[in-house]
């Protein structure tokens, strides 16, 4: 029962941030803000986030994961109603930072490596990545539709004020929240100090957690699979904090000169076609294997990005984003899934938790740099750098993991993951020495 609630959490947080991304950067400048301090609030509100993930990691083992997925509900709707009344630049400044937003337009805060932990305790091996799939797909179709609506709601506020539709968007991401505490009090899960705890294996317990300090230092092979991944997954973060969704939105307003109600439904678009490529994910990976499916859908959506700056109309970069939705986020189900799978299931929340965190942190420094970039009109440029950090990704992802076994595999026998996920056999896991 858990998967259902989590992806249905997942789907209403996601048209919040859908929404909110669409228009953050047009609020901001509407109250005042200008490229570099957008730029600048966005690096802010990313490396709270990283922050914010990595505090979680640290106590979901101690005061319970669905305390702080509830406490993570609470601060958007703090931070919602906030930007939607508040006046002050400060004000403005605090709850865009501190509120739990999303630039990116996809994901913020910390549910998305303990709603992946909690995925993986209720869901068998050999279902992760199809699980994973759905997971994202629901997420990426929310988002979907919150581009749809904050471009809808904009083009039928026309006759007021711009800032009165963007407020609104503010205020039903906040209420939002109270139908996320909902489905998050329904979940089963058994863990220690939980009040509301409910065993979910036969067994009656949960099996004991690592905390991401553990994994950090620690001098196991799988610990330190771990580090390499978070480290070159910071690398493909950078270059996509130079892209997130609310910056690229000023970059379209300076470049081809459109406002939401050409953004939104790009966006929609966008979303769309990247959630339906989450149910072809499976069946690639089954074909090509896990890495391989993560590296060669990825890696040419990151070349794509290097042309978009030299596109001349702004439908003709529509439709390269677009186009580029169909693989750019194919690899994700397959990256989380194999995440879980190169880790004993101990380590499992501290692994999703170190990882989002390299991410967040490093996608957090890139938007400042963007911001400078293009307050001086050199608007192009951080398009080209997201491709080219991106590149470098997966060729380095490729080479450094195409011979690291499975948590589960023999250490006697060929590593299989290059091979077709049908063909594997997974078995109990063997601590990896």
């Amino acid at each position: 029962m858990n998967l259902p609630l989590v992806c249905i959490a997942k789907a209403m947080r996601t048209v919040g941030f859908g929404a909110v991304s669409v228009v953050l950067a047009l609020f901001l400048i509407e109250k005042g803000f200008n490229a570099a301090a957008i730029g600048l609030l966005f690096s802010l509100t990313l490396l709270e986030d990283a922050v914010l993930t990595t505090a979680a990691s640290v106590f979901a083992n101690r005061i319970g994961m669905r305390v702080v997925l509830l406490l993570s509900a609470s601060i958007i709707l703090i931070g919602g109603f906030a930007l939607a009344f508040g006046n002050a630049p400060w004000i403005i400044a605090l709850a865009v930072v501190f509120g739990i937003v999303s630039p990116a337009g996809y994901e913020g805060g910390p549910f998305a490596p303990i709603e992946q932990a909690i995925i993986s305790q209720s869901v068998k091996k050999e279902k992760l990545t199809s699980a994973y799939s759905w997971y994202n797909l629901v997420g990426f179709g929310g988002a979907a539709l919150g581009a749809l609506l904050a471009g809808g709601m904009v083009a039928l506020m026309k006759g007021q004020p711009a800032v009165v539709a963007y407020q609104s968007i503010f205020i039903l991401n906040a209420v939002s929240s109270f139908i996320l505490a909902i489905l998050y009090l329904a979940l089963d899960i058994a863990e220690p100090g939980d009040p509301w705890r409910r065993p979910y294996s036969k067994e009656g317990k949960a099996s004991e957690k690592q905390s991401w300090r553990e994994v950090l230092v620690g001098k196991t092979q799988t610990q330190k699979y771990i580090r390499q991944l978070a480290g070159l997954q910071a690398i493909d973060a950078f270059g996509g904090g130079f892209i997130v969704q609310s910056l690229l939105t000023c970059w379209f307003y300076q470049r081809y000169h459109v406002d939401a109600t050409f953004i939104g439904p790009v966006y929609f678009g966008c979303n769309v076609i990247a959630a339906l490529s989450f149910v072809i994910a499976p069946f690639v990976v089954k074909r090509i294997g896990l890495l391989n499916a993560m590296v060669f859908t990825h890696l040419p959506c990151s070349l794509a990005l290097c042309a978009l700056p030299f596109l001349p109309t702004a439908g003709l970069a529509a439709g390269l984003l677009l186009l580029r939705s169909a693989f750019s986020s194919m690899d994700i189900p397959a990256r989380q899934a194999y995440t879980m799978l190169i880790v004993p299931e101990e380590e499992r929340p501290a692994a999703a938790g170190i990882t989002t965190s390299a991410r967040a942190v490093a996608q957090g420094i890139a938007p400042t740099l963007t911001g400078v970039l293009m307050n001086n009109a050199v608007t192009g440029i951080p398009l080209v750098l997201a491709g080219l950090f991106k590149s470098v990704y997966d060729v380095s992802l490729y080479f450094a993991f195409k011979s690291v076994p499975f948590h589960h595999e023999p250490l006697d026998r060929e590593p299989l993951l290059d091979k077709p996920t049908a063909e594997l056999e997974l078995r109990e896991p063997e601590r990896v020495r």
